[in-house]
């Protein structure tokens, strides 16, 4: 058994114009690692699990646990009640184009059917709301909900990809939003297959790098 694992650091954001944030250009110790804008509203931060070294000995990883691990909680300054942003937590099989995809994964969800990714692809994802309301003097927001899914699928692939992606929603009235820190932690089995199991899986990878394999 092996124990991987892959940080996010915090998203440290200001909104410069009504609808749009910017990464804050003094931001806390540690925050906006990896993170890029997306859009106005959106932002990802995005890496990968190097298996190179397990494909040398041509053995399969197969998951028996995911999970995200939260480092600490977010704050707002200047929020209001019903200010709110989604975050997702993704771990897939393919690298994903985020300018073209992201938006759509807050529409039906990654890995369902109207997404870019079908159910293989995603391994692992979680998706939470976190929101404002009258108690949390608008600083504290709270976790209003939270859903999961994933395929826990084995792979050949030499990577597996790691995202947290947040979406603020329009109209926040929040002049400096930050959102927790996190890790995405993989318990997984290295198992080496027989000869044509592994192969089928390795066509299998590939396939799944070239299309999009839409259900």
């Amino acid at each position: 058994m092996k124990v991987l694992a892959k940080y996010h650091s915090c998203l440290d954001i200001t909104q410069t114009a009504p609808n749009n944030y910017d990464l804050t250009a003094v931001s806390t110790i540690g925050s906006n690692t990896q993170w890029e804008k997306v859009s106005g509203q959106i932002f990802a931060s995005s890496t990968y699990f190097d298996l190179a070294g397990l494909a040398i000995d041509e053995k399969t990883i197969f998951p028996s646990g995911i999970t995200c691990q939260r480092g600490t909680s977010p704050l707002l300054n200047g929020g209001a009640p019903g200010d709110n942003f989604i975050m997702l937590d993704v771990i897939s099989s393919i690298p994903i184009d985020l300018a073209n995809d992201v938006l759509n994964w807050f529409n039906v969800g990654p890995g369902f059917p109207g997404s870019t990714l079908n159910f293989e692809h995603v391994l692992y994802m979680r998706g939470q709301r976190w929101t404002v309301d009258v108690d949390t003097n608008a600083t504290f927001p709270l976790k209003a909900d939270e859903w999961q899914a994933g395929s826990m699928m084995p792979s050949a692939s030499d990577r597996l990809y790691s995202y947290r992606v947040v979406l603020i929603n329009t109209g926040n009235a929040s002049t400096r939003i930050l959102t927790p820190s996190g890790r995405h932690v993989m318990q997984v089995e290295a198992i080496e297959e027989p000869t044509f199991e592994y192969l089928m899986r390795l066509k299998r990878s590939y396939d799944l790098q070239q299309t999009p394999d839409v259900d």
